[in-house]
C-alpha cells in the first residue's frame, strides 16, 4: 500500500508536470498563424508544439489560441501569447518571434533550453520532510516563493 506522503508526491509531481514544460526555443518571422491572425516580428508571440497546441478540426479556434505563457531562460522571464503551431517542434519545445526571443537571449544563440507554462499557472514545489510528513508549496512561477519563509514555517520544533 502506497503510504500518504508517497500519494501527496505522486499528485504533486502530477500537478506541477502538467502546467511545467521544458524544451528548446527557436524564432521564426511570424505572419498568418494557425490561430487565423496576422502578426509581426515585434508582437509577443509564439507557436507551440503539436502535442501542446492540440489537433482541434479548425486550428483557428483551438482552445490555446490567444493563451499566454511565461517562458523562463538564464533568470529572465519573458511572457508571450499563444498564435501559432509549430509542426516542426518536439514536445515542449516552442518557436517565438525575435522580439520574444531578444528578451531573453541574443539571436545569435538560435536556440536555447528553457522552461515555460500557461501565464497564472500554479508551479507546486515538493519536500520530503520525513517521517511521513510533505511540505507542499503552491505558487504563481518560481520567482513568487519566499523559499526562507517557508523554511520557517515548515520546521519542526527542533529546527527553530
Amino acid at each position: 500500500m502506497m503510504s500518504l506522503t508517497s500519494t501527496i508526491l505522486a499528485l504533486a509531481f502530477a500537478a506541477s508536470q502538467a502546467v511545467a514544460y521544458s524544451g528548446d526555443m527557436t524564432y521564426y518571422t511570424p505572419g498568418l498563424g494557425a490561430c487565423g491572425k496576422y502578426n509581426k516580428e515585434s508582437d509577443h508571440i509564439v507557436a507551440l508544439a503539436p502535442a501542446q497546441y492540440g489537433n482541434d478540426a479548425n486550428p483557428n479556434k483551438a482552445k490555446v489560441c490567444g493563451k499566454k505563457i511565461s517562458i523562463h531562460y538564464g533568470g529572465k522571464t519573458a511572457t508571450a501569447t499563444v498564435v501559432d503551431k509549430c509542426p516542426g517542434c518536439a514536445s515542449g519545445s516552442i518557436d517565438v518571434s525575435p522580439s520574444v526571443f531578444k528578451q531573453l537571449a541574443s539571436l545569435d544563440k538560435g536556440r536555447v533550453k528553457v522552461t515555460w507554462g500557461y501565464a497564472g499557472s500554479a508551479v507546486v514545489h515538493t519536500e520530503d520532510l520525513g517521517e511521513g510528513q510533505v511540505s507542499l508549496v503552491m505558487a504563481e512561477d518560481e520567482d513568487s516563493v519566499n523559499w526562507e519563509y517557508e523554511a520557517f514555517v515548515n520546521a519542526n520544533e527542533n529546527e527553530l
